[in-house]
């Protein structure tokens, strides 16, 4: 893993509004998938499967209070994630024919040279994707099973309980695997969750090159103790 100065110039690659809607994610989305195949799998006894139905409940209402908040506050940056995740070109095929090069460098210690990047890889384009729109579907799903059992018509509660299911399993192994290349990735994981939204320029340019060369500005000496940082365009 390539080390990076921190003391640097940085560039601001995550908003707070970002960072705080990862964090509801997190202590959410995970309590919720692993109470869900509690759940689903009836493990151990009544009273144990209760309790995780009191956690999966209490994560669905994190995961979806933080949903709509960011969708409230950050509509932009919603609009602009999608601008990012359905722009496709012939770099994204060749990152995809390289699995990103990650098999490569976890397991031969090669360093692959990979299409450059907007401020998304292709992979993250794609989760991107999956969890926006089956995120959307699954909580829809979930408070549907939740209050509206007694209302609905059974064939409908049927696919809405099958729906559910299938995406919950389908997005917590794409989560599994997002989280296990963003600590892989440290420099990005600790961006994303333990630092102010910055990292080292010459990191974020390693990665994401197309960004930095066309959507990165400098600021003024004396304005941020941010010596650069990220403003998409449009």
């Amino acid at each position: 893993m390539k080390y990076y100065d921190p003391n640097a110039p940085r560039v601001l690659k995550h908003g707070l509004s970002s960072r705080l809607y990862h964090w509801g994610l997190m202590l959410g989305f995970i309590p919720a998938a692993i109470t869900g195949l509690i759940i689903w799998l009836k493990p151990g006894g009544e009273d144990f499967v209760n309790l995780a139905m009191r956690i999966h409940i209490i994560g669905a209402v994190i995961l979806t209070v933080s949903s709509l908040v960011y969708a409230i506050v950050s509509m932009d940056r919603i609009v602009a994630f999608n601008r990012v995740n359905f722009t496709w070109d012939s770099r994204d095929v060749g990152w995809f024919m390289k699995g990103g090069g990650y098999l490569q460098k976890m397991l031969l210690g090669w360093e692959v040279d990979l299409p450059p990047m907007d401020k998304v890889n292709s992979g993250q384009k794609l989760f991107g994707i999956g969890m926006l729109y089956g995120g959307m579907v699954l909580i829809v799903t979930g408070w549907i099973l939740y209050a509206f059992i007694p209302v609905s018509p059974k064939s409908f509660i049927y696919w809405a309980n099958l729906g559910h299911l299938a995406l919950g399993i389908f997005l917590a192994m794409f989560l599994c695997v997002h989280i296990f290349l963003s600590i892989y990735n440290w420099g990005e994981f600790r961006c994303m969750f333990f630092e102010n939204g910055t990292q080292p320029l010459e990191e974020a340019r390693h990665h994401t090159p197309l960004w930095v060369a066309n959507k990165v500005i400098p600021v003024r000496p004396g304005v941020s103790t941010t010596c650069l940082c990220g403003k998409e365009k449009g």
